[in-house]
Parts: structure tokens; sequence; C-alpha cells
């Protein structure tokens, strides 16, 4: 299996590369986006970065394929286009356009960080917020991708440290994972503050919600967390109260987040 850190930088010159030559034959970023199979936002950040420059013969080669790629991407049939690369002496084969499930992770959870950079700072508690989402078949750490050092409120947008990566975030992962346990569909959670003035809100909002048992160190997820949309924990000593939102629908747990953040800045 080709290594994801290989796929992701091939992938990402490959496209940064098209999308340059095809924005100079007058592509807007949306019909970039819906012909490498990536968002209008993603394509504008290919647009954008600069170009690697390596050694003969790589460039060379890596250029032509480009082009070839552009012609293909033109004619509108993406998936005649392939790409054969040697590494380790291995053969490998990359069809075109390729999104894997890790990639389509990578994008939805930095598309939820933009959509919600207004909102989390109003319901960030002092351990700060973070994301984490799951690829498909995740049962590991190293297939959730979250934010490293979490998300810091800068100028009243949600500001992550760096990009999100998998395996960065060791607790939201956990409790991810026991979740799939009982559901392998919920793929996304997401903390907050906890406070009576937030409880009060999640039940005007009609969110659902359980507590978890906390001892010591560890919290203990039981079948019924599935059945909930928030999950509660009161906090302890050296342990911050938390809410925590879940799900498997994109959408819904943004919404949740904005309907919380909308309520607590009415009352301000």
């Amino acid at each position: 299996m080709m290594p994801v850190e290989l796929t992701g930088n091939l992938f990402k010159e490959l496209r940064g590369r098209a999308c340059r030559i095809l924005s100079d034959d007058g592509w807007t970023q949306s019909s970039l986006g819906k012909a490498l199979g990536v968002s209008q936002v993603m394509a504008g950040n290919y647009l954008h970065t600069l170009p690697t420059h390596y050694n003969e013969p790589i460039e060379s080669n890596l250029q032509a394929a480009v082009i070839s790629l552009v012609e293909i991407l033109k004619s509108g049939d993406a998936s005649r286009w392939s790409l054969k690369i040697e590494v380790d002496d291995q053969e490998l084969s990359i069809n075109f356009p390729v999104q894997d499930s890790r990639e389509k992770t990578l994008i939805k959870i930095t598309e939820m960080r933009k959509r919600l950079e207004n909102a989390i700072p109003l319901l960030s508690p002092q351990v700060r917020v973070n994301i984490a989402m799951a690829s498909n078949d995740a049962t590991t750490s190293s297939d959730i991708v979250a934010f490293p050092g979490r998300l810091t409120p800068v100028g009243g947008k949600a500001r992550p440290l760096s990009s999100p990566k998998f395996g960065s975030s060791s607790h939201l992962s956990d409790l991810l994972l026991d979740l799939r346990k009982f559901d392998s569909n919920i793929s996304i959670i997401i903390n907050l503050r906890w406070d009576s003035i937030i409880s009060e809100l999640l039940k005007e909002l009609n969110v659902s919600s359980v507590k978890l048992n906390r001892n010591g160190d560890d919290l203990s997820i039981s079948e019924s967390a599935i059945e909930v949309e928030a999950l509660i924990d009161e906090g302890g000593y050296g342990f911050e109260p938390s809410l925590y939102i879940i799900g498997n629908n994109y959408d819904r747990v943004c919404r949740i987040v904005e309907d919380l953040a909308k309520s607590m800045e009415a009352m301000a």
C-alpha cells in the first residue's frame, strides 16, 4: 500500500500544478474543484500554493504527467488518466481524481473548523476546543484526525496551531473509538464548555444528552451514549467539566454548535 505521506504530497503537487495551468485557461475555482474531485476552497488552496521544484529527471517527468492530466481534465473524462510510479522497486498505479477516506476526512474537518470558527470561541472551555473525525473503518487513534494543540480563540475566531493530522488527539480519539464500538457510523466529536447555562440551552434546543461516569482519569462510555447527541462530563479533581457533541452527520453536529453559540451570544 502506498504511504499516506507520499500519496498526499503527490496529489497536492499534481493538483496544484494542474490548477495553475487550467486557471490560466480561464477555469474558475468551482470548475477546478469539480474536475479534480475536491472542494472549491481546496482548489483555491492548490491554486495559490507554489510548486516544488525537483531535481531532474523528476521535475520533467512530473510536469509531463501534469500536462497529460490537464488534457484529460479538459476532455471531461478524468477516469481515463492514471499515473504509474516506482516506490522501493514496486510499481504503483494511481487513478485520478482520487480521494481516499483519509483525504476526504482531512478536507471535511478543515471545512468544519472554518464553518465553526466564529461559534467555537463562544463555547470554548479553559482547555480549548478540538474536533476529531474518524476515517472510514477507523479502529485505532491513527485513523482519527484532529488539530494538534487544539483550537485557540484569536480575534474572535477559532484558529488552529497547525494543520489537522491523524493520531494527534488521544483523548477525543479514545472517546470516539469507544463510541464506535457500539455504532461504527459515529464519526465526529467536538468538545465544548459545560456549565448550568449550557445545560439549560441544550434543553431549549431539544438536544438529547447523557452524563458520563468518571473514575479518576477514565470516562466510561456505555451503549446509551450512542442514543444521544451530547455527552456530559461533570469533571472532577483536575478535570474541567466538558460537553461533547457527537454524531455521524456533519451538518447536524455543526448546527448544534452554531445554535448553542447563537444562544450564548443572545444572552451576552
